[in-house]
């Protein structure tokens, strides 16, 4: 009998065909690389306190009822190896937020300007408003969508780039996410110290957090999920587990990491995002754990900022003051050391319908900055966030 070594552990997640019915891992399914300090499972029963007149006022036990499975999943935000591949934690987002566009690479036409990017007829449908583009040129450059001609076949780039696109320039191959109901229902095996089977079942994200995206550091997405059912056993993976880490996939240092506020360019230190979704639990008599499954009866998205103060404009305080619509967009990527315009492995958010219910003043290094607590809406629907990694 030997102890047990943390960070031999490894964990899969998988989609569920049926809510509620365990997944394995499969083969050449990738384990998620996820923090040392990351990964916590927390399985619990419902305890019913039994209050029956007895001969002393000692308690009678209790006996315990509905499962109910928590856990935590901390890994970094960081695009797969190969430009437009899945992301390794590819499940967790879709789980968190839904709906998922697979991107593929298109070459465009001539006669660009330095903000509308002309396609051929058949390259444009799989573009939507919001969906965030990477287009390849001499310097290249990342923005969201901000409107598409589908007469001209036209897309039009929220942030305009230094100057006009050149002819017949690529457009990025990438993975979109964002918001749509119907969303998968998730798996989970934390093999702990590689030599015990620790199972989470019909689990959902609760919240995803991005934090860390902060001047020089490694940014980190967190998941918070709950679920209907567990077990725990003796067992090791059932295949060797491989990473995306060891193929090349790293997280961005946040450095040359733009973010703007509309298409204007904002200085911040930091950028916080949070996801919501509220969980109704359905239950049946029928279940030996009580809990059948759930759904998502409610989603939430909110963000923080703290851009300098201006000396010449009360422009985000106005922003406030008036409930007032804006967007928010942030990349960061990591460099090539023999194209200094490239941009490889970007991540990137876009919250397209802002508001600003709460704001306030602090100090960095004795300069003022603006600390905005912010929530994210819906427009037309399915587009509060946009997340995209390319």
């Amino acid at each position: 009998m030997g102890n047990l070594i943390l960070d031999e552990g490894s964990v899969f997640v998988e989609k569920e065909a049926t809510e509620g019915t365990y997944v394995p891992e499969t083969s050449g399914e990738k384990a998620i690389e996820v923090l040392s300090d990351g990964v916590s499972f927390s399985p619990s029963k419902e305890l019913i306190e039994r209050d029956n007149r007895t001969s002393t006022v000692e308690t009678v036990p209790g006996r315990v009822g509905q499962k109910s499975m928590a856990g935590e999943i901390k890994v970094e935000y960081k695009a797969g190896a190969v430009e437009g591949d899945l992301p390794e934690a590819t499940d967790l987002y879709e789980a968190l937020l839904g709906g998922k566009d697979e991107l593929v690479e298109v070459t465009s036409l001539t006669g660009h300007t330095n903000q509308i990017i002309y396609l051929d007829s058949a390259d444009i449908g799989q573009y939507k408003v919001g969906h965030i583009v990477k287009v390849k040129d001499t310097v290249e450059h990342v923005s969201p969508i901000k409107a598409i001609d589908t007469v001209n076949n036209a897309l039009e780039l929220l942030i305009p780039a230094d100057n006009a696109f050149s002819d017949n320039v690529v457009i990025a191959k990438s993975v979109q996410y964002y918001h749509k109901s119907g969303q998968p229902t998730l798996s989970l095996t934390n093999y702990i110290g590689g030599k015990i089977r620790e199972k989470a079942i019909g689990m959902r994200p609760t919240k995803g957090e991005l934090s860390d995206f902060s001047t020089g550091k490694l940014p980190v997405f967190n998941f918070s999920l709950e679920g209907v059912n567990f077990d725990r056993e003796v067992g090791q993976p059932l295949f060797s587990p491989e990473y995306d880490s060891l193929n090349g996939a790293l997280p961005p240092i946040v450095l040359c990491a733009k973010v703007y506020k509309n298409s204007d360019e904002l200085e911040v230190n930091n950028v916080g995002i949070s996801l919501e979704n509220t969980l109704g639990f359905k239950t049946s008599t029928a279940s030996c754990s009580g809990k059948t499954g759930s759904r998502i009866t409610k989603f939430n998205a909110s963000f923080t900022l703290d851009p300098y103060m201006s000396d010449s404009d009360t422009e985000n305080f106005n922003l406030f003051v008036n409930n007032e619509a804006f967007s928010i967009f942030g990349s960061a990527f990591n460099g090539d050391d023999t194209n200094a315009g490239a941009k490889n492995q970007v991540v990137a958010f876009y919250l397209p319908n802002c508001r600003i219910p709460e704001i306030s003043t602090a100090d960095q290094e004795g300069i003022v900055t603006e600390q905005i607590n912010g929530t994210a809406h819906k427009s037309q629907g399915n587009d509060t966030i946009f997340l995209a990694f390319i």
